[in-house]
């Protein structure tokens, strides 16, 4: 299958400094796509040169074939996106402004508003100027607006932005409906690393410009190293060696190390021999919080808010 988008080589100078570095990706059909990078990664800037609002300094990028520097509007017809914050008029009722928005393309009926309206929840509120919209409302409203033409591509920046935990899990199951059942390719950036855990198929993290890894995520959380939550009783200046040796993180009650399996009952069997009272070890899940930072964090990186 063709990727709906492809970077190949795509690099972003702004007078001498490089911002993005050499990048390469594609999107396939049917896939929600994370991304995700510390502050200054490069990722709004990738996405500006996705949409076209950021001139690619090389490389080039593709959407459905076309190329965003050789054939710009055939492009860009097959993106939806929300960067940043949705703009909108707020002078304007809800529906005006999907009205409006909809004479930016052809063919999009008042049959097809209404059902976008319908989709992203909004119909009891559609007829109420946008002034009086929360920043939740906003968003759906922006989802709305994205979906009107039914693009191929949809690129959406912080979209549970302003959402309680309801509306949340509706934009979760409507994204994987637009994937699943209607072919859509979703890019999804936030820095709501649990939600992207459940809503992406594959993960791309990007540092300093450049991409450190792209990767299904259920691949991504798979590594040697497990995290084991340690109980026990107080810990002493007698086990020093627990953090210069293993990088222990100090709990109220114990400890947890990430740790091969196997390395598990030598370093029990130490805590014993030095005295500790040892009342437990398991398992837990590591998460995608977890391993961004345990990439992000050997560059000083910092979550993206």
């Amino acid at each position: 299958m063709e990727a709906v988008l492809k970077l190949e080589n795509v690099s972003k100078k702004i007078g001498k400094k490089t911002i993005i570095d050499n990048l390469s990706l594609s999107v396939q059909p049917g896939e929600v796509f994370g991304f995700l990078g510390p502050n200054g990664a490069g990722k709004t800037t990738t996405i500006r040169m996705i949409v076209g609002l950021m001139k690619i300094t090389q490389g080039d990028i593709a959407i459905c074939g076309k190329s965003i520097q050789k054939d710009f509007e055939e492009a860009v017809s097959h993106i939806g996106a929300i960067v940043e914050n949705p703009e909108m008029y707020k002078h304007l009722t809800g529906y005006q402004n999907l009205v409006q928005y909809a004479r930016m393309h052809k063919g999009v009926s008042k049959e097809r508003i209404n059902e976008v309206i319908q989709s992203v929840g909004l119909t009891n509120r559609i007829n109420e100027k946008v002034k009086t919209y929360s920043l939740g409302m906003r968003q759906r409203l922006g989802l709305a607006q994205c979906l009107l033409h039914e693009p191929k591509l949809l690129i959406l920046d912080e979209p549970t932005n302003g959402l309680d935990p309801a509306g949340i899990r509706e934009i979760r199951d409507q994204l994987r409906t637009l994937t699943k059942e209607k072919g859509m390719s979703v890019i999804v950036s936030s820095h709501l690393l649990s939600e992207m855990e459940m809503m992406c198929d594959r993960i791309a993290i990007i540092q300093n410009g450049r991409l450190v890894d792209v990767q299904n995520v259920k691949d991504f959380l798979d590594t040697d190293q497990l995290a084991f939550v340690v109980e026990t009783g107080p810990l002493d200046n007698s086990v020093t060696w627990l953090k210069e040796d293993w990088g222990v993180e100090i709990l109220e009650n114990g400890f947890s190390v990430l740790a091969r399996k196997e390395e598990i009952p030598a370093l029990l069997k130490r805590l014993i021999d030095s005295g500790v009272d040892l009342y437990g070890a398991k398992q837990v899940s590591k998460s995608l919080e977890d391993r961004f930072l345990e990439i992000t964090d050997m560059a000083g990186g910092q979550i993206n808010g």
